[in-house]
């Protein structure tokens, strides 16, 4: 899996592919993984992501752990009206700044 990321006025917007399933996690991990940088501030762009399986949801949480250790962020936005409602059911709004558009996310940065 590659990811499309690419860097806006110092921040990381990462486009996620149609589905982050158990199939394709450890594959989603090894392209997140060289983004992690200390201070650094990612948006996770989830527009395009359709399914969104309990693994999917563990990787994204354990890229925010890693990033928040190493003294950065992640925001998220684009989540579908199913994707939301998934992070809602398991409180994970509380846990992640979740945005509806990019530009969005990336005003919060500033």
């Amino acid at each position: 899996m590659l990811l499309n990321a690419e860097s806006v006025e110092g921040i990381t917007v990462v486009e996620l592919p149609g589905r982050i399933v158990a199939v394709n996690n450890r594959a989603f991990d090894k392209d997140l993984a060289p983004l992690i940088k200390p201070n650094a501030k990612i948006i996770l762009d989830l527009t395009q992501v359709n399914r969104l399986d309990s693994s999917g949801v563990g990787s994204i949480v354990a890229c925010l752990k890693q990033v928040r250790t190493a003294g950065g962020d992640v925001k998220l936005c684009g989540l579908s009206m199913k994707i939301r409602a998934l992070f809602e059911m398991v409180r994970l709004n509380r846990v992640f700044d979740i945005f509806n558009t990019r530009q969005e996310a990336l005003d919060s940065y500033k």
